[in-house]
């Protein structure tokens, strides 16, 4: 028959069970915790996302400001009133 005893085969046969559920246990351990850090990962991103979307609309407010007041130099020879010239108007 064989060279191994019967009981030495069930012993190496439960030994390699152990290592398999052993090994299962930890790669499930470690599945969990890179997911944990994938959905951290994703929540920074997505609130990445609005912040740039944020400075994407303040870059254009400010953007039209200046074209708008290059335009009004430009074309129609506007400028900023002096001190001296700006009149306060007050209802009764």
């Amino acid at each position: 028959m064989s060279s191994f005893p019967h009981s030495l085969k069930i012993a190496v046969l439960w030994v390699v069970v152990i290592i398999s559920g052993l090994s299962v246990a930890y790669v499930s351990h470690l599945c969990r915790e890179k997911y944990g850090q994938l959905m951290v990962m994703e929540r920074d991103a997505n609130q990445m996302q609005v912040d740039y979307g944020k400075y994407l609309l303040e870059q254009s407010a400010w953007g039209s400001l200046q074209r708008i007041e290059v335009s009004a130099v430009a074309e129609l020879n506007m400028r900023s009133p002096k001190p001296e010239e700006i009149v306060i108007v007050r209802t009764p």
